[in-house]
């Protein structure tokens, strides 16, 4: 492999501009664009390109219990899927607590129809109520679970890339030691 010298040693703007690895590699293999180097693998770039988060797909097996899907759907409607679903920031904001109001108690005698249909009413909100609290309850807890082993899997895999990059980094050495710096 020839000795690339110093050919970056005067930039175009007259003052020296030491190269990216990868414009190095590229140069060394006459930009065949076919180069498999650890110099190549090591960067491309100065900075990295942007990346929408929810564009990265992280291979994972996550199998929620049907049970907790149950809970966590709406009858009749898609089945939840923690994997997909996002929260708004409102959502997931906590919920003042509210001072529970002091029961009135209503004489008999005024308990008329028109009560009885207010009551009625009013013990259909409260369940429905309920019932749409315990579900965001049950879908947050689990895409708190799907997110928890996610994190943990990616944990796992940025050890993996520093133990790869450490392991570029001392090749790059190496390489750097026989034939001088890039």
């Amino acid at each position: 492999m020839p000795h690339l010298g110093r050919w970056w040693a005067a930039g175009p703007r007259g003052g020296a501009r030491r190269p990216r690895l990868a414009q190095v590699c590229w140069r060394r293999c006459c930009g065949s664009g076919r180069c498999r180097s650890a110099t190549w693998s090591l960067t491309s770039r100065d900075t990295p390109s942007p990346v929408d988060p929810d564009t990265v797909e992280v291979l994972m097996t996550f199998e929620p219990d049907p049970a907790d899907l149950a809970l966590s759907s709406i009858p009749g409607h898609e089945t939840f899927d923690p994997r997909r679903h996002r929260f708004s920031e409102e959502e997931l904001k906590p919920q003042p607590i509210m001072k529970k109001a002091r029961k009135i108690q209503v004489p008999e005698e005024q308990k008329d129809e028109k009560y009885w249909s207010r009551r009625y009413k009013n013990n259909e909100a409260a369940k429905r109520s309920r019932d749409a609290r315990r579900l965001k309850e049950n879908q947050i807890s689990v895409r708190a679970a799907f997110l928890e082993k996610e994190n943990a899997l990616l944990r796992q895999e940025v050890v993996a890339v520093r133990q790869e990059l450490s392991h570029y980094r001392a090749v790059l050495s190496r390489y750097q030691a026989q034939h001088g710096a890039l």
